[in-house]
């Protein structure tokens, strides 16, 4: 009985404190979750059409597909724009955000990157386990080309920062 008084001056001392835990642990993560959709919207990655929605691996781009991409990566610019991109070697395989320092953090999101496979043989690992052969075209936060580079394509001409 003493402790179950105890309990409840105990809860009647702190529950203003408890109720600003409560709110805390239920509204923050709906804030972070509603910035993080800010910031997709802000780089307009989600409404990039993807060539293909799920890729089945071991992967290799079409005959077609592979001589789009080869014969126009070294038409691509600094300062093009994603459509601009998009318009001259078609609809990419993959839209992933860009983050500053690799803090996958929303607030540190600088822009994104589209992706151009040629060839994965495995959905995980590094590069090299994976057998990649890519083109990977980086934007920032107004959809301007900023820089690119390929993965096991030699004839791609490196678009630098």
């Amino acid at each position: 009985m003493a402790n179950r008084l105890k309990c409840y001056i105990w809860y009647g001392k702190n529950k203003e404190m408890i109720k600003q835990l409560i709110t805390l642990i239920v509204i923050l993560p709906l804030v972070a979750l509603l910035g993080c959709g800010q910031e997709n919207s802000k780089m307009n990655t989600e409404g990039t059409k993807l060539y293909q929605e799920n890729i089945n691996y071991p992967y290799s781009a079409s005959e077609k597909r592979k001589a789009i991409i080869l014969n126009n990566m070294n038409k691509l610019e600094k300062g093009m724009t994603k459509n601009e991109v998009i318009k001259l070697i078609t609809y990419p395989d993959e839209v992933n955000l860009t983050y500053e320092f690799k803090n996958a953090k929303p607030e540190s999101v600088i822009g994104f990157s589209l992706v151009y496979l040629l060839r994965r043989n495995a959905k995980s690992g590094s590069t090299i386990e994976k057998k990649e052969q890519l083109l990977r075209v980086h934007f920032d936060n107004s959809e301007k080309l900023l820089w690119a580079y390929s993965v096991d394509i030699d004839a791609f001409k490196v678009i630098e920062k």
